[in-house]
């Protein structure tokens, strides 16, 4: 049960990386190319999305 709830931390970490980097690319670009800036911020929503959704089902399984 601690890897699940471990792995739904690590997520919200995830999505508060994801989102400060979104806040800061608002105001200033992050970086010289427009597709890597993208890139950039949508990782840590995807590994956001794909961690949750583990973390969940493992503490489904176990409950």
């Amino acid at each position: 049960m601690k890897q699940g709830y471990f792995l739904l931390i690590l997520a919200f970490i995830m999505y508060l990386i994801g989102h400060i980097l979104w806040s800061v690319s608002l105001l200033n670009n992050i970086s010289f190319n427009e597709l890597n800036e993208i890139w950039l911020i949508n990782i840590p929503f995807g590994l956001f999305s794909i961690l949750g959704l583990i973390g969940v089902l493992k503490l489904y399984r176990k409950s």
